[in-house]
């Protein structure tokens, strides 16, 4: 059976090091990275690991606190990796906010304590 590919787009910095360590350990590029997510697949496969109770977790349904170690490494990695590339549905939300927040504030009336700190 011939043997398939797909594309994907990866940060150039995830390619860089896969370069590096491929070189080291002669490896393609590309076998650098299978080998990397067979590396995490194994390990969220683990005992003691269970990447299910990660996803709770992100979805609010479990407390990190429940979480073992590993568990909450996976789940910090995971939330941060969500701040640093949000989904479009969650640029769009916060833009949404940001909108919401300047009308918000365009429509404030002054306060006396505002108008007492414009005067000064």
């Amino acid at each position: 059976m011939a043997q398939t590919f797909s594309t994907v787009k990866l940060s150039s910095r995830l390619v860089d090091e896969a370069r590096r360590e491929a070189e080291l350990l002669h490896r393609s590029i590309a076998g650098q990275i299978e080998h990397w997510a067979r590396l995490g697949r194994a390990i969220e496969n683990a005992e003691g690991f269970s990447i299910e109770r990660v996803r709770q977790t992100l979805a609010g349904e479990l407390k990190i606190e429940n979480l073992g170690e590993a568990e909450q490494d996976a789940f910090f990695a995971n939330l941060g990796a969500a701040f640093e590339a949000p989904s479009p549905e969650l640029e769009a939300g916060y833009a949404l906010l940001g909108e919401q927040a300047r009308k918000a504030r365009a429509g404030r009336r002054p306060t006396a304590r505002s108008a007492k700190k414009s005067a000064a």
